[in-house]
């Protein structure tokens, strides 16, 4: 095609990335508030050297994040909780464990855009360098290896576009299907790998705990300024759900376990 002289051209979308929209269509930012909040990560560096040190394994920020966001759920349910079902029968949920979802995206030839939304479960008793192993398996997860991927990659690639569309909503409509494919209330997610210092953006989830770019930045310590490393730390959540007030204890809690990582998560 000459598109020399052309300033604009259309497109053809693969069929991976029609049926991947799905996901997209599914999220409703109408419900949504956001909270944002910067704190100091110095704990969480100083409790990740020293699980290091003693297991040979460092654990990642994100396993850090979800442990955090496993206890908080624990110590407060009623951030725990789903609308699920059909719009003329729709059911307040309340998940009974603390199985967390993350993202990581997929090198898909012609879709750009895809990810594998996949479940750790038992994220509230699984140790920092467990859920270190689990993340660093789903990064590198493959069709043979992970049969979420598999799946996935299978409603994706091979089934007409309406048909995979209404397959990946089934899970809002049925709490049973939900726990098997989406876990509990809990999305955790970080672009930061990339530079990003913060992310606000909407997800199927009820609630999303994502944080930025870990790094240096100057903070007011006791008064003075000091620089030190920090991480912007961020959650969205359904107002339906929750109102503002306990979704604001939820997210100090959060923030408080990292700010004492090495004492709240050692």
């Amino acid at each position: 095609m000459d598109t020399a002289n052309k300033k604009f051209f259309n497109i053809k979308v693969k069929r991976m990335s029609r049926a991947f929209w799905t996901l997209n269509e599914e999220m409703n930012p109408a419900y949504k508030v956001t909270f944002l909040r910067e704190i100091d990560a110095s704990a969480m560096d100083r409790l990740r050297n020293k699980v290091l040190n003693s297991t040979s394994v460092k654990p990642s920020y994100t396993a850090l994040v979800i442990k955090a966001a496993a206890i908080a759920l624990k110590e407060y349910p009623f951030a725990n909780r789903a609308i699920l079902g059909y719009s003329f029968w729709k059911r307040f949920i309340q998940f009974a464990h603390y199985d967390i979802t993350v993202a990581v995206e997929r090198n898909v030839p012609d879709a750009e855009s895809i990810v594998l939304a996949e479940t750790i479960p038992d994220c509230d008793i699984k140790s920092l360098s467990d859920l270190t192993k689990e993340l660093i398996n789903i990064s590198n997860a493959t069709q043979e290896s992970n049969p979420r991927w598999r799946l996935f990659y299978f409603l994706l690639s091979s089934l007409p576009v309406f048909l995979t569309k209404w397959l990946i909503r089934m899970p809002k409509f049925s709490p049973k299907m939900w726990t098997k494919h989406r876990g509990c209330a809990c999305f955790v997610n970080s672009p930061a790998k990339y530079g990003v210092d913060f992310f606000v953006g909407d997800m199927l989830w009820p609630l999303t705990v994502s944080f930025g770019w870990v790094k240096e930045r100057p903070i007011a310590i006791n008064g003075s300024v000091e620089v030190r490393r920090t991480v912007p730390l961020c959650i969205i959540f359904d107002r339906r759900i929750m109102a503002g007030a306990p979704a604001a204890r939820f997210f100090s809690r959060i923030a408080q376990i990292l700010e004492n990582a090495d004492l709240e998560l050692d």
